[in-house]
């Protein structure tokens, strides 16, 4: 396999192989030599990675875990750039595997507890190493412990696995179902990882299974061994048959005791008993040292000794010394005083002397000025003869200058976009970013006093800042903003320069909206202005107004989430109404295809929210016949499928809402298509698994409603089961809970239809127990505050008429007193709203009817 083409990396031999791919030598430009990792495509989960990584990157990389310096999971074949750690002598890496014997018997406890407390710092992190085994324990030059390739070979989303002596350090539970990781059994899994590990190091020995163990395993010095196969399901049945763990010797203290006490938890085979994370086990290593550790008395402080004091009356030496300095002091001063006189009418002579040198010295002084006035009459014509051939030569290198400011403002753009169709594209961005940034920052601080480059340093100030745009860094981003705009105060700024700006603006303004920052309102208010200010006539127009609607479309997303849903709608139609027309001008324009298609989903969420869904679902067929066309030119676009699929999924919903269940059966069936796909091309894609699951409980709402009880059971268990891990794995994810939400209360009025009112009811308890979690702290990526409270109130309806089916009259009367506080509060944020008038009707009547 070749090594991908990386920007500044020079590729040189190969120093490793294991079961997901190859480790190659390189050479960085400016930071010397590091490695690449290929990874073998099936054999790894990029999404999984993706996010471990970014969660062990953010805040520091914590102490013990390598840093990944640059990385590119999407491209072919997926890449790491990590440090190089290999001896310098043979060039075998720095790994535990290769100097295996060199870390046997109880010396060895401070590496084990080097690992564990790497180990703590990762599930700190929330992510659990899942691939832990010699091979992947590095030592630094200080010898201290790194540990790599977390996240690969054994784990859910892979779609090859080759056997490597990981397996033979992994918990049974991991080696018969590699999909729990995604519910959080990777931490418990990295625990008895750990006690085999730590066993391993201090005896020589597996903790169980020895025999057939060191039969596979690669001796030490060797990273593989060839030709041996894994039966995952056997090892596991293996393990569980020895149940007990000895040690081969005793311990040598009661600090050792208490170490091997934790390990043997470690390596318990029931799961309930074995610590729960590392945090656990280092904390437990921690408390055994201290409770063996010696009382050490305090030594009690010693007065200060005073130094002697003389008192025999006698005079003391220093006072004979000080006389006798007196006298010699004296004795000088008077030689001195002889001497005075003649040495004074020495002086008078010299001076009389120089007087007679300096009268020469004058004249001589007049000849030489009027030879220097000569000479500098000649200095005055050639430096004029100078001048005007360097004006020429300025003239000249202006020119250039400004020639090569153009072309240097396009291979800035070339070197941070990604996916630029006018451009060749090319690899490492967050690489790229970084060389980019310490270039500039150092040209700023090389030309600190240059006055003469002030233009270039303000122009390096802007690309500064626009690397950290491309970075998503809006603090850092936002203050090189200002201070670019604060350079070009005292210089001219064409049409063009101002754009740039303007544009500038508004990704700080998009960036701070992406992050939910609180000042992305006033970003936006401050974009607005400085495209505004920009000459049309000077510029491109259509340009202009595109990134004009760009600002009218995300800004309309701040308004509906305020509850501005008129004024948000209206902003919306105004910049479709743009991109239509640009589009039309353009019809080869991809990013105007996809900016009009997320206008027209925006739209329909708002018309939704407002009681229209007859035109939401109107505006998203719009938006489905734009996302086609986008596919057409790019087929296998991830993302597009993705908002293809939502499109379909959010009409059928609304087919079903209306009624229309033979449509909503066609439209779902076409999301279903496609979410299907994009589940096994990305089983870690949240969204994704999110989408097919809400899909798969409208599917199984339509087969109840037409007597497939037992097939409508099925697609809500399955629908809730995904939603459940992805909650389990996302805590985070709003949507999704939303989502899971709604599956319980549909499945919990389903089995009430059975007359299973107590399974109904705690299904419905759950939903809306849930629901007020999510109004109480809402997610950035969740649902609107509105539709949280009308489904919250719907779901309050049935979970009331629940309880008075079931003779519970006090606690119906008390959710219907709810629901009808929610439908009341609903109806005064919208006076014209007929649902909202029904639903409160029918609570209103539901509570007469208890009383």
């Amino acid at each position: 396999m070749d090594v991908p083409r990386v920007e500044g990396l020079k590729p040189k031999n190969l120093i490793g192989h294991g079961g997901c791919g190859r480790v190659y030598r390189a050479e960085d430009e400016s930071a010397g030599e590091c490695a690449v990792k290929i990874f073998e495509r099936p054999s790894i989960s990029p999404e999984l990675l993706k996010r471990a990584t970014e969660r062990l990157e953010t805040g520091g990389w914590p102490a013990g875990v390598m840093r990944v310096l640059a990385a590119d999971l999407e491209e072919m074949p997926p890449f790491w750039v990590m440090p190089l750690l290999v001896d310098p002598v043979d060039g075998k890496p720095r790994s535990m595997q290769v100097s295996l014997d060199d870390h046997l018997g109880t010396r060895s406890w401070k590496l084990v507890r080097s690992i564990g407390r790497a180990l703590a710092a990762m599930h700190e992190r929330r992510v659990a190493h899942g691939n832990l085994k010699p091979g992947n324990v590095f030592f630094d030059e200080r010898g201290e412990v790194l540990l790599s390739d977390w996240a690969i070979g054994n784990m859910p989303g892979a779609q090859e696995f080759h056997f490597t002596d990981a397996v033979l350090y992994q918990a049974p539970e991991q080696l018969r179902n590699k999909e729990g990781y995604l519910e959080d059994a990777g931490y418990r899994w990295d625990v008895f990882s750990f006690g085999v590990l730590a066993y391993r190091i201090l005896t020589g020995r597996f903790p169980r299974c020895h025999d057939t163990f060191h039969f596979v395993a690669p001796p030490a010095g060797g990273t593989t061994k060839k030709g041996m196969q894994a039966d995952l399901g056997k090892i596991a049945k293996n393990l569980e048959a020895d149940d007990s763990v000895t040690w081969p010797d005793a311990a040598k203290n009661d600090v050792e005791k208490g170490f091997r006490e934790w390990i043997e938890r470690c390596l318990r085979l029931d799961v309930s008993r074995r610590p729960m994370t590392m945090l656990e086990v280092v904390a437990g290593f921690v408390a055994a040292e201290n409770k063996a550790a010696p009382v050490v008395e305090p030594r009690k402080a010693e007065p200060p000794r005073r130094a002697a004091e003389r008192t025999d009356g006698r005079p003391d030496g220093r006072v004979w010394g000080l006389l006798f300095l007196a006298g010699g002091a004296a004795l000088v001063f008077a030689v001195l005083w002889r001497s005075s006189d003649a040495q004074l009418s020495k002086e008078r002579e010299e001076r009389r002397n120089d007087a007679a040198l300096l009268k020469s010295s004058d004249d001589s002084a007049a000849t030489a000025r009027a030879d220097a006035e000569k000479g500098r009459a000649e200095a005055e014509t050639r430096r004029a003869e100078a001048e005007q051939a360097l004006s020429y030569e300025r003239e000249l290198g202006i020119a250039r200058l400004e020639a090569s400011r153009l072309i240097g403002d396009q291979l800035f753009t070339w070197a941070m976009e990604k996916g630029n169709r006018s451009l060749p594209p090319l690899d490492g961005r967050e690489l790229r970013l970084r060389r980019l940034e310490r270039y500039f920052t150092d040209f700023l601080a090389r030309t600190v006093d240059v006055r003469t480059l002030a233009d270039e340093r303000a122009r390096v100030i802007i690309q500064l800042s626009e690397i950290s745009l491309a970075a998503g860094d809006a603090s850092t981003a936002g203050a090189r903003l200002r201070e670019a705009l604060k350079a070009w105060d005292t210089m001219p700024m064409d049409a063009a320069m101002k754009l740039r700006m303007a544009t500038n603006s508004l990704l700080l303004a998009l960036l701070h909206g992406a992050n939910g920052d609180p000042g992305a309102g006033a970003s936006f208010v401050a974009a607005r202005a400085a495209l505004t200010a920009v000459p049309q006539a000077e510029v491109d127009a259509d340009r202009l107004n595109q990134l004009l609607a760009v600002l009218d479309f995300h800004e309309a997303k701040l308004l509906a989430a305020k509850g501005d849903d008129a004024k948000a709608l209206q902003q919306l139609l105004h910049a479709t109404e743009t991109l239509n027309r640009i589009a039309d001008l353009r019809p080869d324009a991809a990013v105007l295809r996809s900016e009009l298609a997320n206008c027209y989903l925006s739209s329909a969420t708002i018309l939704e929210g407002m009681g229209k869904s007859g035109d939401a679902r109107e505006v998203r067929m719009l938006a489905s016949v734009e996302l086609v066309k986008l596919l057409k030119n790019s087929p296998d676009d991830f993302a597009l499928r993705l908002d293809l699929a939502g499109c379909y999924s959010a009409m059928a919903e609304s087919a079903v809402l209306s009624g229309d269940i033979v449509g909503a059966e066609s439209i779902s069936k076409e999301a279903m298509k496609l979410l299907d796909r994009l589940v096994v091309e990305q089983p870690g894609n949240a969204e994704a698994v999110s989408r097919k699951a809400s899909q798969l409980g409208l599917r199984a709402g339509i087969q109840r409603d037409k007597g497939f009880a037992a097939e409508a059971m099925k697609g809500y268990e399955e629908g809730i089961r995904m939603l459940e891990a992805l909650r389990a794995s996302s805590p985070d994810n709003g949507m999704a809970a939303y989502r899971l939400a709604q599956l319980w209360w549909q499945q919990g009025r389903m089995l009430g239809m059975s007359n299973k009112r107590g399974e109904e009811i705690v299904l419905i308890g759950q939903a809306r127990e849930l629901l007020e979690k999510l109004e109480s702290t809402p997610a950035a990526n969740g649902p609107r505050p509105e539709q949280l409270r009308s489904t919250a109130a719907y779901l309050s309806g049935d979970l009331g008429h629940a309880l008075q089916l079931a003779g519970r009259k006090e606690e119906a009367r008390a959710t219907f007193s709810q629901a009808v506080t929610l439908w009341d509060n609903l109806l005064k944020s919208r006076p014209q709203s007929e649902e909202y008038s029904e639903g409160l009707a029918w609570c209103r009547q539901r509570l007469d009817d208890l009383k």
